[in-house]
């Protein structure tokens, strides 16, 4: 069966899809990497910290346009709208880090979470336009 419906621009928005998974998981390991350099090394990192999603935090929402628009496999959509819901999830747990106290602690554990799906994400879509490129 085949799940891309054979039209040569729904097989390149999987590619584009795929590889703005990539990046964004790129961005959130180069995240996840100047949060060390703040902790561990000097406290002025912070502000790299604190910019560099500016850069890459954008990434969902054309993400979840691209798989809407191309009417791409649901499940891309899904993965799409998770990665969007869980880059909100960050911004409000460092944004109220003050107000919500415990909570606040679990702005880490999203940032693997958002890591493990934008991987899941560009995975499934190479794995799906693999098995296509018969």
């Amino acid at each position: 069966m085949n799940l891309i419906t054979g039209s040569k621009s729904t097989r390149k928005a999987m590619i584009v899809l795929k590889w703005m998974a990539w990046v964004f998981a790129a961005g959130i390991i180069l995240q996840v990497f100047l949060a060390g350099l703040a902790l561990f090394v000097d406290t002025d990192n912070w502000a790299a910290h604190a910019s560099f999603p500016r850069y890459f935090a954008f990434l969902p929402i054309f993400m979840i346009l691209l798989s809407f628009i191309m009417r791409l496999p649901l499940t891309y959509r899904v993965q799409s709208i998770r990665l969007f819901i869980m880059v909100a999830a960050t911004f409000a747990t460092a944004i109220l880090s003050s107000k919500i106290g415990y909570l606040s602690a679990l702005h880490p554990v999203i940032a693997v979470a958002l890591f493990m799906s934008a991987m899941s994400l560009a995975r499934n879509a190479n794995l799906l336009l693999k098995q296509e490129k018969v």
